[in-house]
């Protein structure tokens, strides 16, 4: 049933202006109803207008009211409307063909105006209930693709960065007496940023479901973003370093200053998954030796800009932000940007895509400003 309508659509199908006047009279109050006496008529409105339940006589000139409904049962976008046949033939073998034809219901000339309106109730009713479970069901099936999606990209995904912090671990105990302190340094920096990575992934996984089912308890508070950017920025070293990329942070067009604040409303750890998924696609679109430019504002609203010189190909970038979509990047999920997508709007604010050749691709979070924004949002 359309559930944007204020009334249900009935199609009055019948080739009587005597039955056409009293089921338009016994509906009009309750129903919207819409008149067809041909069954070439009757298909096309079916197809033009999508009526919730249509009602349909049989004995019609042209085209029999069982050669519509068969038509109607065998058109996809016409299937699912329930018919009741409104018929004086009332044989036994009549009623059987016609709900073997597809038919919800039969009811036989003279009828009785209450009964008909008690059975377009109960149809419309289980009709209603009917797309309720199979609205339900198509969102349990995608929660069941996401969760065996996000369970497969965990395992295949967390196998990096435990190698990495194995595989170091070993390197130190096996060379222990022989490394100096500038190489216990370094491996120890390497194990640092696989954990984090790997805590990153771990995050990802964790909430990512839970966003897209509503269920993440997100606690917004103010916070500063500087700290969280430059926390990013340690946790990327080894890929901004293995890239030799330039990243450069601004804060209202200056470079940041000491103990200088950017106060956004959200909760901290969303902050940091959205941002670095977005600041890691930023990287892993550069080329060696680009730059990357993180630009923080808080005129109208506290915003995250991140410029990278690669571009978005057209095919995507109306869908960039949509769950699965990617496009040339090996083992891209198309979780990430959606990810982003969902974590901004969990937190009241919102994230944007700019893309072309001459000016590269921009991602833009915006969120609340800090604690002004905080007390208009508790009011």
């Amino acid at each position: 049933m359309n559930t944007e309508r204020t009334k249900p659509k009935i199609l009055i199908v019948d080739d009587m202006p005597i039955n056409i006047k009293l089921l338009v009279n016994a509906l009009i109050h309750q129903y919207e109803p819409v008149v067809a006496n041909r069954g070439a008529t009757a298909l096309q409105l079916a197809a033009q207008e999508k009526p919730d339940l249509i009602l349909l006589d049989i004995m019609m000139p042209e085209m029999d009211g069982y050669t519509v409904c068969q038509t109607l049962k065998a058109q996809e976008e016409t299937c699912n409307i329930p018919v009741i046949f409104i018929s004086a033939m009332n044989d036994e073998v009549d009623e059987m063909k016609g709900l073997q034809l597809g038919a919800v219901d039969y009811i036989t000339k003279p009828f009785s105006v209450p009964i008909v309106l008690a059975r377009i109730a109960t149809h419309l009713a289980l009709r209603n209930a009917y797309l309720q479970l199979e609205a339900q069901c198509v969102a349990l099936q995608e929660m069941e693709r996401l969760r065996k999606d996000v369970e497969a990209i965990t395992r295949h995904d967390l196998k990096s960065p435990i190698d990495g912090i194995l595989g170091c671990a070993e390197m130190v105990l096996k060379r222990l007496p022989t490394l100096s302190q500038t190489n216990i340094g370094m491996f120890i920096q390497m194990i640092l940023d696989s954990a984090r990575q790997l805590r990153e992934m771990v995050n990802l996984s964790l909430n990512l479901i839970k966003l897209e089912q509503g269920s993440y308890a997100v606690t917004l508070e103010p916070i500063n973003l500087l700290p969280v950017i430059q926390r990013i920025l340690a946790d990327s070293a080894t890929l901004i370093e293995t890239k030799k990329l330039a990243v450069s942070v601004h804060v209202n067009g200056h470079p940041i200053k000491e103990g200088e604040r950017l106060m956004a409303l959200g909760d901290e750890a969303l902050c940091y998954t959205m941002i670095a998924n977005l600041f890691r696609n930023a990287v892993e679109a550069s080329e060696t030796g680009q730059t990357v430019q993180i630009l923080l504002s808080d005129d109208a609203a506290a915003t995250v800009a991140i410029h990278n010189q690669g571009t978005v190909p057209d095919a995507i970038r109306d869908r960039f932000f949509d769950k699965y979509v990617t496009c040339g990047k090996k083992g891209g999920t198309g979780l990430g940007t959606y990810s982003a997508k969902l974590m901004a709007e969990a937190q009241k604010g919102s994230v944007h895509l700019q893309s072309s050749e001459a000016s590269g691709t921009v991602l833009t979070v915006v969120l609340l400003k800090g604690e002004q924004d905080a007390e208009h949002f508790d009011r």
